[in-house]
C-alpha cells in the first residue's frame, strides 16, 4: 500500500486527536487526520502547499500513537516518513534545521558537530577486539557520556566481550531518515556497514532506541534494496540487562516511574522487558496515567525537538508533570534522547523528579 492509498483510506474519525502536536497547538492542520487529508490533496495534484502547511506537517514526532488508535490500522509511522520523503524530493524540505543538522552532519558525522577523534572520550577500558559491538549512539557519545560509561560497565560487570567502534562510529542516520532526508541516511548506513563487515562485526548491542529501531529494521530494508547483505544482531541493552542481571537491590527504599520511549515501544513492542528490571532492582514501582501503547511521547523525536522547541518542551513538561502525580522520585526511562529532553523539561519545572536511564541505575546493582 503506498502513502497515497494510505491517505485515502482515512476515515477521518478522529481517533488521532490524541495527537500530543495536536494537543498543544490545536489546529486541525496540525492534527494526523488533518495532515493526511492535506497530504491527500498535494499528493493528487489538487493544491499547492505554502511553507506554513510545510511546517504543520512537520510538527510531528513521529510517536506513532495516531497508528496505535487507528480504528482501521493504517501504517502511519511508515506514512508519516514517506510522506516526508515525498515532500523533500519535491523541494518542499528539509526545514532549515533539519537541513543545517543535514550539513553538520556531512562535516562531522554527527548532528551535534562532536570531533569524531573524542568520540570515545568517555571510554576508561582497554578497547579489545571483539564480533560483539557496543553503538553507544551520538547522543551519549556526546551529550550523555555518563549513559555510555554505565552502559560499557554493566556489560563487563555481566561478562560480556565487546568492542567499540570510536572515530569509526558514525550516526545511525535515525534523525534524518526521520525528517525525509534519505540522502544523507544511505550514506551513513553505507559508512557503518562497511566499518563492521570490515571489523567482523556479528552482533551490536545499543542502549539507544533510535539507534536500535534503524540499525535492527531500517538497515536490513535498505540492504535488501542495494542488494547487499545484513546479518547482524541487534539488541538493546535492556533486553541484556532481563535476560542476565543479578541485582542488589537499592539500599534505599525508592519510588519510580516509566517512561516509555517511542522508538523501543510502539516502534518495537519492547514494553515488559525495562518493567521487569526496574522490578528486580526492588524499586517501588507506580505507573503514570499513560503507559506502553498508549505512553505520551516525550516530545523530542522526529526532528521536533530541534525545530519546534516551544512544542517539545511543551509536550516534555506534560510528561514530567504526569510522572510527578505519581509521587515518584524517579523518572526512569530507556533512552538517551528521552533522559536529555525530560531532564531539560524537570530543569523548567524546578527539578522536583530525577530523570534517568534504567542502565545507570541497574549497573551500580549488578551482583558479582
Amino acid at each position: 500500500m503506498n502513502i497515497q492509498e494510505i491517505a485515502a483510506r482515512c476515515s477521518r474519525c478522529g481517533y488521532c486527536n490524541v495527537c500530543p502536536t495536536y494537543r498543544v497547538e490545536g489546529w486541525e492542520s496540525v492534527s494526523p487526520r488533518g495532515k493526511i487529508q492535506i497530504a491527500l490533496s498535494f499528493l493528487n495534484g489538487n493544491i499547492k502547499i505554502d511553507a506554513r502547511t510545510v511546517k504543520d506537517i512537520f510538527k510531528c514526532s513521529v510517536c506513532g500513537l495516531c497508528e496505535e488508535v487507528c480504528p482501521i490500522d493504517l501504517p502511519l509511522i511508515d506514512f508519516w516518513e514517506e510522506l516526508r520523503y515525498v515532500m523533500s524530493k519535491n523541494g518542499y524540505a528539509p526545514l532549515s534545521v533539519h537541513k543545517k543538522l543535514k550539513e553538520i552532519t556531512y562535516r562531522y558525522f554527527n548532528p551535534y558537530s562532536g570531533d569524531q577523534d573524542r568520540r570515545d572520550e568517555w571510554v576508561n577500558f582497554e578497547i579489545k577486539p571483539s564480533k560483539t559491538l557496543y553503538f553507544a549512539g551520538c547522543t551519549a557519545s556526546f551529550k550523555l557520556q555518563n549513559l555510555a560509561k554505565a552502559t560499557a560497565n554493566a556489560l563487563n560487570k555481566l561478562g560480556i566481550e565487546f568492542t567499540i567502534a570510536g572515530r569509526n562510529e558514525y550516526c545511525c542516520g535515525s534523525p534524518f531518515l526521520r525528517t525525509g532526508q534519505k540522502d544523507i541516511f544511505e550514506k551513513l548506513f553505507e559508512r557503518n556497514l562497511r566499518y563492521w563487515e570490515r571489523a567482523g562485526i556479528e552482533r551490536i548491542i545499543t542502549s539507544c532506541p533510535g539507534c536500535y529501531r534503524t540499525i535492527s529494521r531500517d538497515y536490513p530494508r535498505i540492504a535488501e534494496e542495494k542488494g547487499q547483505e545484513f546479518n547482524i544482531e541487534v539488541v538493546h541493552t535492556v533486553s541484556i540487562l532481563e535476560r542476565m542481571g543479578r541485582f542488589e537491590e537499592v539500599e534505599k527504599k525508592v519510588k519510580g516511574t516509566y517512561h516509555d520511549p517511542c522508538h523501543l515501544g510502539r516502534h518495537m513492542g519492547m514494553y515488559d522487558e525495562p518493567r521487569n528490571v526496574i522490578r528486580k532492582l526492588g524499586i517501588e514501582f507506580v505507573e503514570m496515567e499513560r503507559t506502553k501503547e498508549y505512553s505520551l511521547c516525550c516530545g523530542a523525536g522526529g526532528g521536533l525537538r530541534s525545530q519546534f522547541k516551544e512544542i517539545s518542551f511543551e509536550i516534555g513538561k506534560q510528561r514530567v508533570l504526569e510522572a510527578m502525580e505519581t509521587g515518584a522520585e524517579y523518572l526512569i526511562t530507556c533512552c538517551p534522547f528521552c533522559e536529555y529532553h525530560l531532564s531539560k523539561s524537570a530543569e523548567k519545572l524546578g527539578n522536583k523528579i530525577k530523570v534517568v536511564d534504567l542502565v545507570e541505575i541497574a549497573e551500580k546493582l549488578i551482583s558479582p
